[in-house]
């Protein structure tokens, strides 16, 4: 499972493995403009206030919402992916949860298409971007919580993408793509998985857990493909914790 020698084919066509000579094949161009736009406050809470934004990501306007600490300072940024079908509000509650406790998140409404991870890849690391260039942002201190397709995005990025710290993987499925790719990851993992989901089998959820290197942090919920309150409470602690 963790050798090269099956990528096929096939998967580079995906832009699954990297190239013949080590290229990336999730490269984008950094130079291109992100063109992001505020569109102003959607919400203004005691600590936090949600900002609707969008930029360029790899072919195409992307939306988001990014939601900022009142406090002042430089801060850690958090991104966080939804799952297939979803969009830039699933995430949410928990990306209000970690603002509350000092951290800029940004959740952005992603393609559904997991034949082709490339759209979900650059885009997410174009968000990285927007975060790393604000002013309010640590740029050293960045993490990632990626659900079901988007914790798939996750495991990719885990092997692809330097600057995060920590990242969180929650429902995500061991296909080859993502189990590839998580099997390069030097940043901090936490997977989180239920017992009783009904959408991802538990071996494809074992499988993406077992690629990992080191010693990741797994918890079992007793939980279906959702997930539950306690998860996401983990999930923002720990993220917490980790980029202090």
């Amino acid at each position: 499972m963790r050798s090269r020698s099956w990528c096929s084919a096939a998967l580079l066509l995906l832009a699954g493995c990297g190239g013949p000579h080590g290229a990336d094949p999730f490269a984008y161009n950094r130079s291109r403009p992100l063109a992001v736009s505020d569109a102003g406050v959607a919400l203004a809470g005691r600590k936090v206030t949600v900002h609707v934004v969008s930029y360029d990501g790899g072919a195409g306007r992307v939306n988001a919402f990014v939601l900022v600490p009142r406090a002042p300072g430089s801060h850690p940024a958090v991104l966080f992916l939804h799952g297939s079908g979803g969009n830039r509000e699933d995430m949410l509650v928990p990306a209000v949860e970690l603002a509350n406790r000092g951290v800029v998140t940004m959740t952005i409404s992603q393609p559904n298409d997991a034949a082709n991870f490339g759209p979900l890849v650059v885009n997410a690391r174009r968000a990285l971007d927007v975060l790393s260039q604000r002013g309010d942002v640590d740029s050293k201190r960045l993490g990632l919580v990626g659900y079901s397709l988007g914790g798939q995005t996750a495991a990719i990025l885990a092997g692809d993408e330097p600057r995060l710290k920590a990242i969180g993987i929650v429902a995500g499925r061991g296909a080859s793509v993502p189990v590839y790719w998580i099997h390069r990851a030097h940043a901090h993992l936490f997977f989180e998985a239920g017992t009783q989901d009904a959408v991802v089998p538990h071996a494809q959820l074992v499988a993406l857990m077992h690629a990992a290197p080191g010693r990741p942090l797994v918890r079992w919920y007793p939980a279906g493909h959702g997930m539950d309150t306690r998860s996401m409470q983990d999930m923002v602690a720990w993220q917490a914790q980790e980029l202090r």
